[in-house]
């Protein structure tokens, strides 16, 4: 059986506009890297993107859970109030934890 270590996932949903700053400020936190790719969706605010709008982009971030808190305060402090944007966490189990930054022991 393959062993895995528990860590965190953070999903950023929203302007593709913000992605290469956000990614920039992602690896002056700690984040080993990512993964980002187009996307639209519906919500709150409608369709998005609509016809002459900037697109969106999904950014997914494997980290500590402390690692992820800390991107998550700080996406929601620094872009929701200009950004048409969500950020959340989940848990996920990864092999090779410690290419994410887990303490294997």
């Amino acid at each position: 059986m393959i062993s895995t270590v528990p860590m965190k996932r953070v999903i950023i949903i929203g302007d593709e506009t913000a992605e290469h700053q956000i990614l920039d400020e992602i690896h002056a936190l700690g984040a080993t890297g990512y993964t980002s790719y187009a996307v639209h969706g519906s919500g709150t605010k409608g369709n998005r993107p609509r016809h002459g709008e900037p697109g969106n982009v999904k950014i997914e971030v494997i980290a500590t859970a402390e690692l992820a808190q800390q991107i998550l305060e700080h996406i929601a402090g620094h872009y929701f109030k200009d950004y048409t944007m969500i950020a959340y966490i989940d848990d996920v189990e990864v092999i090779r934890g410690a290419k994410f930054g887990a303490k294997i022991t």
